[in-house]
């Protein structure tokens, strides 16, 4: 395999035999790690796949009657010294981490 640039980065075209074995397709994720002085490993990234594993594992329970609504978790509460969800003449994201307060 060669080391091209790419950007800022560098990249490498893997095999066909390694994407066949992994069974990758374009857009999956893959895991690369140190294997030796020299060495890498290759492997498909399977955070996603042992999270949910977690928790389907883990018995948790929705209450009784519960049921998922997208419009309600999507819809924008407005906090404290906002008016419409604009604050110094900026639009900011609702989720806490995103926000900024006036003041």
């Amino acid at each position: 395999m060669q080391v091209s640039k790419w950007g800022n980065s560098l990249a490498i075209r893997l095999p066909q035999a390694v994407v066949e074995a992994l069974q990758l397709k374009e857009g999956d994720e893959i895991e690369i790690s140190v294997a030796g002085a020299r060495e890498f490993a290759v492997d498909r990234d399977r955070r996603r796949e042992r999270a949910l594993e977690i928790l389907r594992n883990s018995n948790w329970k929705f209450p009784a009657g519960w049921k998922f609504d997208r419009e309600a978790a999507n819809q924008r509460e407005d906090g404290p010294g906002t008016e419409d969800g604009i604050e110094d003449g900026h639009s900011y994201p609702s989720s806490p981490r995103g926000r900024r307060r006036a003041g």
